[in-house]
């Protein structure tokens, strides 16, 4: 009789340690806060079809590795964005460009990698297209 109370308490003392493993695994993203003032910057490039061009070339070289070639977020990173999505299409150009240059999670930040900010208001051109 011991034995098997025994037996059940390390089972589930077993289960209870391998749900706290996976539990610390699983990180909560409390969301991408942008600043006010930085989610209300104008974009200073305008949106014709060479800004598009060049924010398209930008994308292939920088982002469709993770965000898929349609923007779609099916790239080779786990849950990287989806750019068709409304909750990103209602975003400022600002908060765009702001979550740009600053990263978060997975995201890398790229204020120093793409050193030319006309660039990345080009890129922002270009995610609008999506």
């Amino acid at each position: 009789m011991k034995k098997v109370k025994f037996k059940k308490v390390v089972i589930t003392f077993s289960m209870a340690t391998i749900v706290l493993c996976l539990f610390s695994f699983v990180s909560v993203d409390k969301g991408w806060d942008v600043p006010a003032a930085a989610a209300s910057v104008k974009n200073p490039v305008n949106s014709d079809a060479t800004s598009i061009a060049a924010g398209k070339v930008l994308f292939t070289k920088t982002c469709k590795l993770c965000h898929g070639a349609t923007g779609k977020g099916v790239g080779k990173m786990a849950e990287p964005s989806d750019f068709t999505l409304k909750t990103f299409k209602t975003q400022t150009d600002g908060a765009i460009f702001y979550k740009i240059n600053t990263g978060h999670g997975k995201m890398p930040a790229y204020k120093t990698k793409i050193k030319d900010d006309n660039e990345k208001w080009n890129l922002v051109n270009y995610l609008r297209t999506l």
